[in-house]
């Protein structure tokens, strides 16, 4: 890595790692760093180059990028390293005891490399650290707000893993937190006798009120929590598919926190296909949180 910019002790520091390419695509990741930083936080700017006769050039791309960030305020210092990209973004995260990778879900640096896509769905299989993944085709240029922080629940305990991240967010910076749980009635129902039988109506939309007033239930006894720390809160309870519910419901501003599944074990809907979608998918930014805990459902 190249010397550091900065003489602050690492374990005193709030830091933000955004690894960056060069490219255009991945730099869409800056603003939503530089929106989440507060005073006191310093956004360190990675470039991870195959050997160092690349560094030079690395190096003063990063400059570039760390001025312009500078120049509004922010604390930033930079950071060149060599190797695979994905491994050594998890490793520098762990040294520096960064709080939260923020990347672009795609991009491709100078070198022609393409150093997103897979890279940052390893980066958000395996980081210790919360990964925020941008995507970099509705993002337009210049400074971004986080207006709201949309956390889905599927009644688990490791689903509640991402709350702390959320919570923390919101108290830094006052946005308010809206919990979600996604109900789909065609999970209740037993299976038809007959190939062609179809389940009543009454029967469906019974179920239906069942799961979503389970679901209310629920979601307010968390958001009860944290209205207690004076976190401004809202919750809703959405009926359908999980990530086509979730993506309607989301729009301009907000950002998904989300636990992502384990390194092993057999996830939930929530916690692996669903958190990988919305990262692919979603419009909104997506900060995938390391499951820790185990999984214990309260429904």
């Amino acid at each position: 890595m190249s010397e550091d910019t900065s003489d602050t002790d690492t374990a005193t520091v709030i830091r933000i790692l955004v690894p960056v390419d060069g490219s255009p695509e991945a730099s869409a990741a800056l603003p939503y760093a530089a929106a989440l930083a507060t005073p006191g936080t310093e956004i360190v700017l990675l470039t991870v180059v195959p050997s160092a006769t690349d560094a030079d050039a690395a190096r003063a791309g990063l400059e570039t990028a760390a001025q312009r960030l500078r120049v509004a305020g922010q604390t930033v210092r930079t950071e060149v390293a060599t190797g695979n990209p994905a491994r050594r973004i998890v490793e520098i995260a762990a040294e520096l005891r960064a709080e939260m990778i923020v990347m672009a879900s795609h991009g491709r640096g100078a070198i022609g490399r393409l150093i997103y896509g897979s890279v940052a769905d390893r980066v958000g299989r395996e980081s210790p650290v919360p990964v925020m993944v941008v995507r970099t085709k509705q993002l337009a240029p210049g400074p971004v707000g986080i207006t709201r922080l949309v956390v889905p629940l599927d009644g688990s305990s490791r689903a509640e893993s991402a709350l702390p991240v959320a919570t923390t967010i919101s108290q830094r910076l006052g946005t308010p937190i809206s919990l979600v749980r996604v109900v789909d009635p065609a999970d209740a129902m037993p299976p038809a006798v007959g190939v062609d039988e179809a389940i009543p109506f009454e029967i469906y939309d019974e179920a239906e009120k069942e799961l979503e007033q389970e679901a209310r239930r629920y979601l307010e006894m968390m958001a009860q929590k944290l209205r207690e720390q004076g976190l401004p809160m809202t919750t809703s309870v959405l009926v359908g598919s999980p990530a086509s519910s979730i993506e309607e419901a989301t729009h301009f501003g907000d950002v998904l926190v989300l636990s992502s599944h384990e390194r092993t074990g057999v996830m939930r809907w929530l916690l692996g296909s669903l958190a990988e979608k919305l990262a692919r998918e979603d419009e909104s930014p997506v900060i995938l949180v390391p499951a820790s805990t185990p999984d214990h459902p309260k429904d």
